[in-house]
């Protein structure tokens, strides 16, 4: 005996829970059998935030827990201050959109959860079938945003790990400016890395501090915990206690992830949702799942990413990959030679080839140069 849905969600993290809302709110779900399939359940603890930037309302305005109109980057030989408009950066916590997103798939009579993890997943073309414990399932559309679990050195396209721990702090005195993020900081021990602090203040006394690391070798705990302590006592002097911490790892690369098999959408991280160079995935995760309830069910219609910016991403990655620039350098200099709102645009996909070109001339154009061209090949 098969069980068939309509639709099945393959993973009910941001990526599988944003489809169903988008879907949802399109009116793409309605008198629809739809199966929502995750190991752990339904989520509801705090488990990671999502910041990104973009100009104007974006589909979770009010989830939005802080915004900021201005933010810091900083190296050893650099300290930029940067106004940001029209875009805002902003901050939105795990335990808010996973409170809002199933309040809202709670009032759909025919979603079914499903506590189990998803296996043998297939399609054929006509329907996508997989596995449930013991339980054959079928759909006729998936969605699914379960890991491609990529080896770096299996793949020629560059490759990079971001890896991260935070601390949600309560200092004791007034240190932090909560119009303020220090979006990249990176006056901490390199070790070869490229390693950088960022500073998200929500009020004077509470803050997000968090480390991020580019490379393929991870720490420990303890690791991550020293390099937060060494930096909170060097440039954030007050007693201070972590109220919750969180952390995880992004794959950046350039691995061409497949949109789709069939009627087998993959979408997340797992459809090429994260900006390969910078790791950050809500804001075109939000594009890429707007896009695919304007053109649903007709996924043949859903844009590519453009070539141009994947061998942009490509090109970051290698230099950065092969150390030819850290990215204390990389970065800090791309906001200290542009206007900050075409670096941001620039990073979220949506410059002009014009804007481009500028960007590209304040860059070390021999190390860029010729790690475009050998990317192309």
């Amino acid at each position: 005996m098969i069980t068939h849905y309509d639709i099945a969600i393959l993973g009910a993290g941001l990526a599988g829970l944003s489809t169903l809302y988008h879907l949802g709110k399109a009116g793409h779900l309605a008198g629809k059998s739809v199966v929502l399939v995750d190991p752990e359940g339904r989520k509801e603890a705090h488990d990671r935030s999502w910041s990104f930037w973009e100009e104007g309302a974006g589909p979770f305005e009010e989830l939005v827990y802080h915004r900021w109109q201005k933010v810091t980057l900083h190296n050893q030989t650099k300290n930029l201050n940067c106004e940001i408009s029209p875009y805002e950066y902003k901050l939105i916590r795990s335990t808010e959109f996973y409170a809002h997103v199933n309040a809202y798939l709670d009032t759909s009579p025919n979603l079914e959860r499903r506590t189990s993890l998803a296996t043998e997943v297939q399609s054929d073309g006509e329907q996508v079938t997989f596995r449930l414990g013991e339980e054959q399932c079928s759909a006729s559309l998936a969605f699914s945003s379960l890991p491609l679990h990529l080896r770096p050195r299996q793949i020629k396209q560059p490759y990079l790990d971001q890896h991260f721990r935070g601390w949600f702090v309560e200092t004791e005195e007034d240190i932090f400016d909560p119009t303020t993020a220090a979006l990249m900081d990176f006056r901490t021990p390199q070790h070869g890395e490229s390693r950088f602090c960022y500073v998200m203040p929500f009020t004077p006394r509470r803050a997000l501090v968090e480390v991020a690391i580019f490379s393929n070798e991870h720490l420990t705990t303890e690791g991550y915990d020293h390099i937060l302590k060494e930096y909170m006592a060097a440039h954030w002097t007050s007693d201070y206690r972590i109220e919750h911490t969180e952390g995880g790892n992004i794959p950046m690369t350039t691995y061409p992830f497949p949109l789709r098999k069939g009627n087998l959408i993959y979408i997340g991280m797992r459809g090429g949702a994260t900006r390969p160079s910078t790791g950050y995935t809500f804001y075109a995760l939000q594009r890429q799942l707007t896009r695919l309830a304007q053109t649903f069910p007709d996924f043949n219609k859903l844009p590519p990413w453009p070539s141009r910016h994947i061998q942009y991403d490509a090109t970051l990655l290698r230099i950065l990959q092969d150390g030819k620039l850290n990215g204390a350098e990389l970065f800090v200099d791309l906001f200290a030679g542009n206007p900050p709102e075409r670096v941001l645009a620039f990073l979220n996909g949506e410059t002009s080839i014009w804007q481009e070109l500028q960007l590209m001339s304040t860059t070390n154009i021999p190390v860029f140069g010729s790690t475009f061209v050998r990317e192309l090949f």
